[in-house]
């Protein structure tokens, strides 16, 4: 049985990732995380990552850890740019992180760029994932109308925060399933509200 067909926070930790007994309830919510390309260049070199939950050498090490632990929890994850995908692919290999994702959609994908919807939409599409089942972590207002637009949660930058959902400063400077668990709950109070 794969871990999305679990229940909730009675389960333990199916696959026994370092993150502590339980995996809470919220964390099934998310099925999907957008990655802007700035977004993962940004946290491949943020000195700041959380280095008591990610022993790794280098911050992008420590993020290369994080997307694997998402993989083996069956988040499905994705890059989304209004770059070349030559240059997206190619900046990815060189950091050895383009095979951790479901896919990269780019420039040539779509007819239409962030701020239009098009590039999550396809994105989404491609992996099987409903919009309210996904989040997006966008760097530029564009790539946050964009994602709003397309009905997925935003989380941006702190310079965006009076238009994402919420912001953060990195994916990666707190323990993932902490980090996921706060965005569920935003996500949670956000449909409250509606």
């Amino acid at each position: 049985m794969s871990p999305v067909n679990f229940g909730p926070s009675d389960v333990h930790n199916p696959r026994g990732v370092p993150f502590g007994g339980m995996v809470p309830e919220s964390f099934w919510l998310t099925k999907a995380l957008l990655f802007d390309f700035d977004w993962v260049v940004r946290d491949s070199k943020n000195p700041n990552y959380a280095k008591a939950d990610y022993p790794e050498e280098t911050p992008l090490t420590a993020l290369k850890s994080c997307y694997r632990t998402l993989r083996s929890f069956e988040v499905r994850t994705a890059v989304t740019s209004n770059l070349a995908q030559k240059t997206v692919v190619a900046e990815l290999s060189g950091m050895n992180l383009a095979e951790d994702f479901d896919n990269i959609r780019c420039f040539e994908d779509v007819t239409e760029l962030k701020p239009k919807t098009e590039l999550h939409l396809l994105s989404l599409d491609m992996m099987g994932v409903k919009a309210h089942r996904a989040v997006a972590f966008e760097t530029t207002l564009d790539g946050v109308k964009a994602a709003k637009e397309a009905g997925i949660y935003c989380v941006g930058t702190p310079d965006l925060e009076s238009h994402a959902d919420m912001v953060l400063k990195s994916f990666i400077e707190g323990p993932l399933i902490h980090t996921l668990e706060i965005i569920d709950r935003k996500k949670r109070e956000k449909l409250r509200i509606k």
